[in-house]
């Protein structure tokens, strides 16, 4: 039995087991709230307003029991028979039997509001009467040790609980107040019994038996002082023969308790609260759709990396501390999908520019002191403002936004976007070191290189390369003598200290040593200076032929690897990447946002083979490394894969906050495709077609008007 597969083409992915070998979550959210579930139904939510806020709102084991006849079982722990889990862009829904009654548990977030909604339904589908008990478990967030309680609501028949925040200074006793809250879960009909005390509920501490509670056929209705706050319900059904019932909870938080027994008094209609979020996703799942012979990557594009763009792009990728790069990269990705809202956003980052170009990486969203990474000046923000606000622009299809005045952090004064970005790439070659590149500073892409620039001399080949790019794409824009020149003068340099007989450099450190290269014992090969080389133009002839060479000796079974040999001990040049674990994330991972880098790099060669070969490598369904090998729920991109061949080898990192989802649309639309917009230009088209696509279509909406790209017997064309 295969552990899962898709299903209604591509819109969901089924699971057969409760037991995969890690939890398969599914991650449901609105811009105030984000649940992730598993298969197991288990998982906690989070309340993301204001600011990506990221307060916890429950805890992460709820669980669910069922009594037939006087026969007890836990859901979701393989006691019943045909168990399926689908998990779908909205909802997640998991059905299995017992004795002859089906149960079905499905758990949605609305569009709007800190709130998610679970149907419970109960089918006999035995031809006798069968009398059910069913008891629905959820753990609330510890509120703080001052004082919380949960209780039952006797009139309105709901669970809540409260308490008051924790203060120490006798004048902050009102801002504590302010922040009281009360988690609630409400159902459309009262319960049979309750319970809201964890420890009474089970009758131990030990939560994988049966309840005590479930073995004597009813809650204790309890309430809960300074213990486990939970809300336990028990529902008793008779069904007939074929007879179904549905039961419908909803848990939620709100800060007045008038607002909770509102809600309680007038239970959410469930049936339009799913339409509404249902319709939702079709609307951001419309703008593009692809139809190739790679069906896996047809279900992947099509839906679930389109909704794993709109989380990070508009959870802040689930927190309120970031930098500006991961941003606008998003944005840029989100452009494709919803082109306005990504450039309403990407604004807000510009308005952060300082006068004179400086912007800063890292900042805080909620306000908050710098602490960490804000701490610290990374040196690539300009090259991200610069190549994700025109690529946005170019996406709404207005050029008049090029020429829109937008305030500064640190001024009054506003000035056209194109001026912001241009004197992004002025302030950048301030910051150039004596051998013409780019200073590396605490860090650039790849902000764990923080050695070689620690004195303030160390320069980056990447961010020489990039700029050069960035400058060359601000040009397309509004050509600039000036910058034009810098970035020949810039290449001339990267191929003057940066290349090293086969490949390029990672880099100059302080004392103006090359890192990153043949001589080195560890990290001889840096996959980004090879790709973005191509990319920027620098490599030609035969130094373009030997980067293409080079980047192929970093290949493994699943994707490129970062850095090749990955570092076993601590290097004082690269610094803190090189105490990363050996073949994670930076430390010679196959790192997917750097192998998107590489798909582009075989686009700007022309070689569509390439490209599409190194997608299909990496994505979570390649034969070479599948869940079983990857251990992940095929419906996201992670952020790398296990690159030391160990017995980790091809695990996955299960982490799905990764720039690679917004670089695989860019790549695949609009170089593998070709088809390119502009709000100067309009629509071109110059695919780079795959021999094995005999026939594939792109349908892409843009500026109001809908466009296909039909692809056949080698030749496209677009309508």
């Amino acid at each position: 039995m295969t552990l899962g597969q898709f299903a209604d083409g591509g819109k969901a992915y089924v699971i057969n087991t409760p037991f995969t070998p890690t939890p398969w979550t599914n991650i449901l959210f609105n811009t105030e709230f984000e649940l992730e579930i598993t298969q197991r139904l288990e998982g906690g939510g989070r309340i993301m307003f204001p600011n990506y806020s990221s307060a916890t709102f429950n805890g992460a084991d709820n669980k669910f029991y069922i009594s037939v006849d006087g026969k007890n079982y836990a859901c979701c722990r393989g006691q019943g028979a045909n168990f399926q889990c689908e998990h779908r862009l909205y909802q997640t829904e998991i059905s299995e039997e017992f004795d002859g009654v089906i149960v079905k548990i499905r758990i949605f977030v609305p569009v709007a509001g800190a709130k998610e909604f679970w149907t419970v339904t109960l089918e006999n589908t035995s031809n006798c009467e069968k009398n059910i008990a069913f008891y629905s478990y959820f753990p609330f967030a510890y509120p703080g040790h001052m004082s919380y309680e949960a209780r039952y609501d006797e009139q309105y028949g709901f669970i809540y609980q409260t308490g008051f925040h924790g203060y120490t200074k006798y004048e902050d006793k009102a801002n504590a107040e302010a922040k009281t809250r009360y988690r609630y879960c409400i159902s459309n009909e009262k319960p049979n019994s309750y319970e809201c005390n964890k420890q009474r509920f089970f009758g131990c501490d030990d939560t994988s038996v049966m309840p005590e509670a479930v073995k004597n056929g009813k809650c204790a209705n309890g309430s809960c002082e300074l213990e486990t706050c939970v809300s336990v319900m028990q529902h008793v059904v008779c069904l007939k023969p074929q007879e179904e019932r549905q039961i419908h909870l909803t848990l939620g938080t709100e800060t007045k308790i008038e607002k909770v027994q509102e809600i309680a008094a007038n239970f959410p209609d469930v049936s339009e609260e799913l339409d509404k979020i249902k319709a939702f996703w079709e609307t951001k799942t419309s703008r593009f759709m692809i139809d190739t012979p790679n069906t896996d990557l047809n279900y992947l594009t099509n839906y679930w990396l389109k909704r794993q763009l709109v989380y990070l792009t508009k959870l802040n990728r689930g927190g309120t501390y970031c930098p500006i790069r991961n941003q606008l990269q998003d944005y840029l990705g989100y452009s494709l999908i919803d082109p306005d809202d990504a450039y309403r956003m990407a604004e807000k980052i510009v308005e952060r520019q300082h006068l004179d170009g400086y912007i800063k990486q890292w900042y805080n969203t909620n306000g908050a002191p710098d602490n960490g990474l804000c701490l610290v000046k990374h040196s690539d923000p300009y090259i991200w403002l610069i190549i994700c606000l025109i690529e946005i622009v170019h996406k709404t299809g207005d050029a008049s936004l090029f020429k829109k005045p937008i305030g500064y952090i640190d001024s009054p004064v506003k000035e056209p976007l194109i001026v912001h970005l241009k004197k992004a790439a002025y302030y950048m070659l301030t910051q150039i070191g004596e051998h013409g590149l780019c200073l590396m500073l605490d860090g650039d892409w790849n902000d764990p290189v923080n050695g070689p620039g620690h004195l303030g001399k160390g320069e980056s080949t990447w961010n020489s390369m990039a700029l050069c790019y960035a400058i060359e794409r601000l040009n397309e824009v509004d050509f600039d003598a000036n910058l034009d020149n810098a970035r020949k003068k810039m290449l001339d340099a990267i191929n003057e200290h940066c290349w090293d007989g086969d490949r390029y450099v990672a880099g100059l450190d302080d004392n103006g040593n090359k890192y990153g290269c043949e001589a080195d014992n560890e990290a001889k090969k840096f996959l980004n200076a090879q790709t973005w080389g191509i990319i920027c133009g620098a490599a030609t002839g035969d130094r373009l032929e030997k980067c293409v060479a080079t980047v192929e000796t970093m290949k493994n079974d699943f994707g490129y690897v970062l850095i090749d040999p990955p570092f076993s001990e601590y290097n004082p040049t690269w610094g803190r990447v090189s105490l990363k674990q050996c073949g994670t994330t930076e430390n010679g991972s196959v790192y997917i946002h750097a192998v998107m880098f590489k798909a582009m790099s075989d686009c700007v060669r022309g070689d569509g083979n390439a490209a599409l070969n190194t997608i299909l490598s990496v994505l979570p369904t390649s034969e070479t490394h599948g869940p079983e090998k990857s251990l992940q729920a095929p419906i996201y991109y992670s952020n790398y894969y296990f690159g030391k061949r160990d017995e980790n080898y091809g695990r996955s990192s299960f982490v799905y906050k990764s720039g690679s989802v917004a670089w695989h649309f860019w790549v695949l639309l609009e170089h593998i495709f070709g088809m390119n917009t502009s709000a100067i230009n309009g629509v071109t088209l110059k695919p780079n077609i795959p021999d094995s696509w005999n026939n594939a279509t792109l349908t892409r909406t843009f500026a109001g008007q809908e466009y296909t790209v039909e692809i056949s017997d080698g030749k496209a064309q677009i309508k």
